[in-house]
């Protein structure tokens, strides 16, 4: 009997969500970072267990917002979880349980959702220390079930896969065998783009950028894609960092953005960039929703 279930991906910012969708559909659909909130979308992610296709939620990370660009991004997390059949509360076993911890569990536990905590990065943990770790995490927020996961190395990955299986009702598939993801392409190129810009400058500047895709061709066999991006910043002083010295980091950007293109599309193509400023565009309501 085939099943069907989505299950959204929960838990505060860097706690491997991203990582583990990219690991089960087996394609880079959402970007990787170790600075927080770096998603800032919800990403579906298609995959198959046995008879079951499981639809993947990826959310941003839970936090208290600052500006109307992060109010925007919690509403999709309560979006998504009340969309879920299942819930997977992502939470760092190298950290101690602190008050982000209960306060994303206490956001699922009102939505009265089926939630399975996936103790992440036990990779990273002491083999002695690991029955204290999860009974510690278990008492703290009696989750319906408990697997310690490491998304970079993939331990436990097939066991919990087969748990969400159990768990997912009997339906029609929603989506065909093939399919991986529900986002379009220039939307992965852009955050492609945006992945470098998070990788490769710091303090303010990663979260200070929005990326559009103002040109896309994407070729053929014969014909390279084009693809041209214009980087948002609020302030000249971020737009000097993106572009450096001589224009040296806004190329390194655009190798690493091209080099990335080039194996998601599958052959060489050409990048422009262009570094432009929008002062406070995090609080523009109407420049949120053109993103």
């Amino acid at each position: 009997m085939k099943k069907f279930g989505l299950v959204a991906l929960a838990g505060r910012p860097n706690a491997g969500k991203s990582t583990f969708l990219n690991r089960v559909v087996g394609e880079k659909i959402a970007i990787v970072s170790d600075r927080p909130q770096t998603t800032r979308n919800r990403i579906l992610g298609i995959t198959m267990q046995g008879e079951t296709q499981i639809g993947f939620l990826d959310l941003p990370g839970i936090h208290k917002p600052a500006h109307k660009l992060n109010s925007r991004m919690m509403g999709m997390v309560h979006q998504g979880v009340e969309e879920a059949d299942v819930v997977i509360h992502f939470a760092d076993a190298t950290q101690p349980i602190g008050k982000g911890d209960r306060f994303v569990a206490e956001l699922l536990k009102e939505k009265n959702i089926p939630v399975i905590l996936a103790l992440n990065k036990i990779d990273l943990i002491n083999k002695n220390r690991m029955i204290g770790i999860l009974d510690a995490w278990f008492q703290a927020f009696q989750p319906q079930e408990l697997v310690p996961i490491s998304c970079l190395e993939g331990t436990n990955i097939d066991r919990l896969m087969e748990l969400l299986s159990r768990m997912l009702p009997e339906q029609p598939w929603r989506f065909g065998e093939d399919e991986l993801t529900d986002q379009s392409i220039r939307f992965i190129a852009q955050e492609l783009i945006r992945e470098k810009i998070v990788r490769y400058t710091d303090e303010e500047v990663p979260h200070a950028t929005a990326v559009t895709i103002t040109q896309f061709n994407e070729g053929n066999e014969e014909e390279p894609w084009f693809i041209e991006a214009t980087i948002w910043v609020e302030k000249k002083t971020q737009r000097m960092i993106l572009l450096g010295a001589n224009g040296s980091m806004i190329s390194k950007i655009r190798t690493g953005a091209k080099r990335n293109l080039k194996q998601f599309l599958g052959r060489a193509g050409e990048l422009e960039l262009l570094v432009k400023v929008r002062e406070h565009w995090r609080e523009d309501k109407a420049f949120l929703e053109s993103l």
